[in-house]
């Protein structure tokens, strides 16, 4: 029979499942009341302030309304193909000077990473089903598939694995080798809005387990969060030392560290941007 696993709803929905990015040095939280039961935690680009000094004295600009068209300058090379515009969105957000972090949804956003392969591919890996429902994973790992396999198909008694590795939307070159242009990500906004999650939360909001076919249905709700928002490292990997740049790689160094001075010495707090997908899916329960 044909189940519309929308009609069972789990009450009230539970994460089953986490993905974290690697090397994440999770300090500072920030609460989204969408999502249950966690609070995300974020490192130090998720810090602002006045005064703060470069690591190599980076500086291409004494005040904000000289630093923010370097910064802005960044889209003319990382959303030259961005037909949506979330991509400048999401610049001209923090660019009005947030007092606080501030969460930061498009619904433009949540379709491009709908869209992206590497999501496909994360919803099968996080799934962990057999073939042809999902990608089983390593031996001796357990995803959501193993984790309701352990709890008897039950999702209320899941126990979440939180070794899932996040996404990261940065295909594509950011420097063409002949025409010295960005492709991929590095053009359609995405590598310079996210590139690496931080964290993937998948979510159950609906569930049913057929016994008698031996087949479970779930509705999963993916919800993804990064920073808006520069480290000093990122400023040491791909800041500049000074302004009047003459080729493109500086270039955009100099919208990199202009970004970090409006961080981190004028203020500019970062934006916690979030996207949401949701799948339907089914596997047997073998």
């Amino acid at each position: 029979m044909s189940i519309d696993v929308k009609n069972y709803p789990v009450s009230p929905p539970r994460i089953v499942a986490v993905a974290t990015q690697p090397g994440l040095k999770p300090t500072y939280k920030f609460a989204d009341p969408s999502l249950p039961g966690v609070i995300p935690k974020f490192g130090n680009d998720f810090t602002f302030g006045t005064g703060g000094r470069a690591p190599n004295g980076e500086n291409v600009g004494s005040n904000e309304a000289e630093l923010k068209p370097k910064m802005r300058h960044l889209l003319d090379y990382f959303a030259i193909n961005d037909k949506s515009g979330m991509a400048n969105r999401l610049f001209r957000k923090f660019l009005t000077k947030q007092t606080q972090p501030t969460l930061y949804t498009d619904k433009d956003f949540d379709k491009a990473v709908a869209d992206h392969e590497n999501f496909h591919s994360f919803v099968l890996r996080a799934l962990g089903a057999p073939k042809p429902f999902g990608l089983p994973p390593a031996a001796g790992t357990t995803r959501i598939h193993q984790a309701l396999k352990a709890a008897k198909w039950d999702v209320r008694n899941l126990v979440a694995p939180s070794d899932l590795g996040a996404p990261a939307f940065n295909l594509g070159d950011k420097y063409d080798v002949w025409e010295n242009d960005a492709t991929g990500d590095w053009a359609d906004g995405l590598g310079v809005m996210v590139d690496a999650v931080q964290y993937v939360y998948v979510v159950a909001t609906h569930y049913y387990f057929d016994q008698p076919a031996n087949y479970y249905y779930i509705n999963l709700k993916f919800m993804g969060y990064d920073v808006f928002g520069l480290d000093d490292a990122d400023v040491d990997k791909y800041g500049a030392q000074e302004d009047g740049c003459t080729f493109r790689r500086c270039d955009m160094g100099v919208g990199i560290t202009a970004w970090w001075q409006l961080q981190h010495q004028y203020n500019y707090a970062p934006l916690v941007t979030r996207f949401v997908v949701e799948r339907s899916m089914f596997s047997q329960a073998t």
